[in-house]
């Protein structure tokens, strides 16, 4: 493969002449954007990508534009680091094709350039081109005329390879453009971004990706949701859209967050009956309600219609310390800690089996909590 034109082919000939430990430990000092480019130099470089043994925690796969993917690792909640990205072109520009071998078996060309705020590397969220540590990064896309759905395939199979990683993916989609889904194998969490998204496309991803664990919706949801979609299988589930109390009345999953609900105190009372009988909601550890403004409910008539025991300041071993909330909502909810040794929250039990549930409730609010143990 040549790549005269591209900043790698400058790396020093000589680490394919060093020792292999030497060499594969240089490796282990690369970014994943560096050992993904190494990887595609030659066989003898792509064994030594994979001799290295190079792992990552998780891989996520951003179909965001029509015509591009990018691939990243995911290093924690909110942040995640930019691997390589693929983009389908009518054709190739003749004077620089390569072909991409070993482990991808099509012809593209290698782009790079340098940018100063880039889209895809999340290192460090927080900092700005004011910060004098955050300087320009590195950046390349592979462009390539082939069938996008067999580019999509080969290239997850080389980061596969390359990562030693057989886990699940996160799946970034944009409802902007019209057609197939990427062809990505072993997706768990997924997250749908754009104005609006129907409930047509909601099905048609659920249906493509079974496995699918967690699902963040950050668009308004046009249409009604029936009774049997996929959605409300998901375990964990967040929504920033206007919607209705079907959104939980039919949710058999562990986690949800709900943004913008209309909602009644009745709708709420009759949740917490059927929690509190058993009738439903077996799984439930997590449900948080925003309701939509300037709609308030009122706290009080709920507390009314519910036995609960109210914290006892004199007796606070009765009571878990804290509750965590670590639902893998992808990026749009971090990790929050709620004290339940306080007035705010009242505990509730399940007639069944005494299992306990705190309840915090406010004229915009409601928080449900089933501790684990």
């Amino acid at each position: 493969m040549s790549l005269t034109s591209h900043p790698i082919s400058r790396m020093p000939i000589n680490l394919l002449k060093m020792p292999s430990l030497i060499g594969e430990m240089v490796v282990t000092e690369l970014d994943y954007q560096e050992i993904f480019l190494l990887s595609l130099c030659s066989r003898r470089s792509w064994s030594l990508v994979k001799k290295a043994r190079i792992t990552v925690p998780k891989l996520t796969f951003h179909s965001e534009k029509c015509d591009t993917f990018v691939i990243g690792v995911k290093t924690n909640m909110m942040r995640w680091s930019y691997v390589t990205s693929v983009k389908h072109v009518p054709k190739l520009n003749l004077g620089g094709v390569a072909d991409v071998k070993p482990g991808i078996d099509y012809k593209a060309t290698i782009v790079s350039w340098y940018e100063d705020d880039p889209d895809y590397d999340e290192e460090d969220p927080g900092s700005d081109e004011e910060d004098p540590g955050h300087g320009p990064s590195f950046r390349h896309r592979i462009e390539c005329a082939d069938e996008p759905m067999t580019i999509q395939k080969e290239t997850q199979d080389h980061i596969n390879s390359i990562f030693h990683y057989s886990g699940p993916y996160e799946l970034y989609l944009s409802t902007k453009c019209k057609g197939q889904l990427p062809n990505i194998k072993n997706v768990e969490d997924i997250e749908i971004e754009h104005d609006t998204v129907d409930t047509e496309f909601l099905t048609s991803v659920l249906t493509k990706y079974p496995d699918t664990q967690s699902l963040s919706v950050v668009s308004n949801i046009i249409g009604g949701l029936p009774e049997d979609s996929p959605f409300f299988q998901v375990q964990n589930v967040y929504v920033a859209s206007q919607c209705g109390p079907e959104y939980f009345q039919n949710f058999v999953g562990r986690n949800m967050f709900l943004e913008g609900v209309t909602v009644t105190e009745q709708d709420l009372i009759q949740l917490l009956q059927k929690w509190i009988s058993d009738e439903a909601y077996h799984n439930l550890e997590t449900l948080s309600i925003i309701v939509e403004h300037p709609l308030l409910i009122n706290a009080d008539l709920i507390r009314q219609a519910i036995e609960f025991e109210e914290y006892d300041p004199n007796e606070p071993e009765k009571r878990p310390k804290n509750f965590v909330m670590d639902a893998p909502f992808i990026s749009n909810c971090a990790k929050e800690e709620y004290r339940l040794r306080s007035e705010d929250f009242v505990e509730i039990k399940r007639i069944a089996d005494g299992k306990r549930a705190f309840l915090y409730c406010d004229p915009t609010q409601l928080d449900f909590l089933v501790p684990k143990v």
